[in-house]
């Protein structure tokens, strides 16, 4: 190997020239193609889309140059860039293949969970990949027989290194740099909420262009403090309770349990869509038992925290800017203004259950400030324990949450995150919607059988049922657009069905007869339970008459100053609008 470093080819500063020059260029077409999976469509694309095949080879160039100067030593430069994209395109074709979305900088954000995130996956081996991964270490070895090496000491080095990221940082990330950038490559910056607007942006875009818009918008959609935020602007919005007080002694605490049921959808709500006879039929049944409507969820295909935080919080993910993992933008070490800590504040026990990781999403630590006295986790489950797949199942939940109420005093506060349809849905034996079905049905089958029991308690209930969103499906199964669900008629996907359901004979007065936001529903059951009327309950339920719809997911454009500022308020500002807050300057100190 010596001998070849030593002659005269890779000792030519042509050729070093050369493969310095072709690096960026080679390193974007493999990236693209082991995403793409197609030599012809890698062709056609840089054809067709030229400025943005540019575009992602200056900003490899820009990383690969930064590797070079900070370590010396080009082929050292290489490995860093060549690692870096080629994992960009191993996640791509891997979570698009799992899960139809596209790797975003949000994803990012989940790089501590990918222990969690492979109980997800179905990996199978690919040749396309591993060809590109060959050719990269082909490429790589040639680099390092080239030899080339920055003479400069490294102070110098250092600071031309410095000098590249910080052009490259702000041209990413600086809104009005970028769009002038956008506009020369010709890339698509149009704002994405959803995974079938960023279907159409990546069309446009392809993964590492893609990426890099997801970063400016990352930036972009910082959540600003509203204007002229003060105590005295808070207070001038809240409404005050003119709910009659309920006197102590008349006060019946039912037990409150939330029930936010993994990717369950209703696939009835989808014109032109199969549903095998009998798999809702248990649904049905419980609906002539409880009131039902509809919700409009802030997800669909994922990010369950989004539909968990407006459940929790009864403020939307929409005046957080649709942020992919809301409880992220909270302060740390702060008690949060959540329902459980208004349960909590009444006498009641409160649990959080999810039958799976306690690190996912980084729950049990961001969720022990949300005033809830008990975490349990799948590894804390006390009752014998049975799993549909490889998932708990949701009879084992609902036992559980049985035996906790069984086992407290006074009325409890649960909310239960199931587990038992989340994807994938991968089988020799089904299709995956097939499967997923299956579950669906089995789904509504223990949700029943729950129900049946707790109407034989003593102990007065009010059960909450809702799906988080609709699932993903792999590429592969298209069910959506089997069905001519695109970008632009997508919000049927973003309507849940919800269940109120009680065993002690209230009745459906009061609650909403159309389409409501799902952090409205929260509210509603605080209202039904006939708790002491708060300030801030009381409020958004009068927004609800007027504004019972607020959401990323709806196609009407609203915006409203005063969910804004009091999400803004409860969450990431100073929480004048809680009535415990003694001291509000102490909830930003951790900032």
């Amino acid at each position: 190997m010596q001998k070849l470093r030593n002659s005269p080819f890779f000792t030519s500063k042509r050729t070093h020239l050369i493969f310095l020059i072709l690096f960026p260029i080679f390193i974007c077409g493999m990236t693209e193609l082991g995403q793409m999976q197609s030599f012809g469509e890698l062709l056609n694309f840089t054809f067709t889309r030229f400025g943005i095949m540019v575009f992602s080879t200056l900003l490899i160039t820009a990383i690969f140059w930064f590797a070079n100067f900070l370590v010396k030593r080009a082929w050292i430069g290489g490995v860093i860039t060549a690692v870096l994209f080629y994992a960009f395109s191993c996640i791509e074709y891997y979570k698009y293949f799992i899960s139809g979305a596209h790797f975003l900088f949000s994803d990012l954000a989940m790089t501590k969970n990918v222990a969690d995130l492979t109980q997800f996956a179905r990996l199978h081996f690919n040749p396309l990949l591993l060809l590109s991964l060959f050719l990269i270490a082909v490429y790589i070895v040639c680099l390092w027989l080239c030899d080339v090496r920055i003479e400069r000491k490294f102070p110098v080095r250092g600071a031309i290194s410095v000098l590249i990221g910080f052009i490259t940082t702000v041209s990413l990330t600086v809104p009005a740099l970028f769009a002038p950038v956008c506009t020369v490559f010709g890339i698509d910056n149009t704002y994405s909420y959803n995974a079938f607007s960023d279907e159409k942006r990546f069309a446009n875009n392809n993964l590492i262009t893609n990426f890099a818009v997801s970063i400016n918008q990352q930036i972009a959609s910082k959540v600003e403090e509203p204007q002229n935020y003060s105590e005295e602007l808070v207070n001038s919005m809240l409404t005050d309770p003119d709910a009659e007080p309920v006197s102590e002694g008349n006060l019946v605490k039912p037990n409150i349990i939330f029930i936010m049921s993994e990717s369950f959808g209703d696939f009835r709500q989808l014109e032109g869509m199969d549903v095998p006879k009998g798999t809702y039929d248990k649904l049905d049944e419980i609906k002539q038992e409880a009131f039902s409507g509809q919700a409009i969820v802030p997800t669909f295909g994922g990010n369950t925290v989004r539909t968990e935080f407006e459940l929790m919080f009864g403020l939307p993910v929409k005046s957080l800017n649709n942020a992919t993992i809301p409880h992220s933008l909270l302060p740390a070490n702060v008690e949060q203004d959540t329902f459980a800590q208004m349960y909590k504040k009444e006498g009641y026990n409160t649990t959080y259950l999810h039958p799976f990781s306690s690190s996912f999403y980084g729950r049990e630590e961001v969720y022990s400030e949300y005033g809830f006295d008990r975490l349990m986790f799948i590894d804390d489950l006390t009752v014998p324990v049975q799993k549909l797949r490889d998932y708990v199942d949701d009879d084992t939940v609902y036992r559980q949450s049985e035996q906790i109420m069984a086992e407290t005093e006074g009325p409890d506060y649960i909310h239960i995150t199931t587990m038992q349809n989340h994807q994938p849905y991968g089988s020799d034996d089904d299709t995956e919607v097939g499967l997923y079905l299956k579950g669906v049905k089995k789904s509504c089958e223990e949700l029943q059988e729950f129900l049946n029991r707790l109407k034989e308690s003593k102990e007065p209930t009010i059960v909450f049922f809702m799906g988080d969103h609709f699932p993903f499906f792999s590429p592969d199964s298209n069910i959506y657009a089997d069905l001519g669900i695109t970008a632009d008629n997508c919000e049927i996907l973003y309507s849940q069905t919800y269940l109120i359901w009680n065993n002690y004979g209230l009745t459906d007065e009061g609650l909403p007869a159309e389409d409501v936001s799902a952090f409205y529903l929260p509210h509603i059951i605080y209202r039904q339970a006939s708790l002491p009327a708060n300030e801030f309950t009381e409020t958004i339920l009068n927004v609800m008459k007027d504004e019972p719809v607020y959401s990323v997911a709806s196609p009407k454009e609203n915006n409203s100053q005063l969910l804004d500022t009091l999400t803004y308020d409860r969450t990431i500002g100073m929480g004048y609008s809680d009535e415990e807050v003694v001291n509000p300057f102490s909830r930003n100190i951790e900032k």
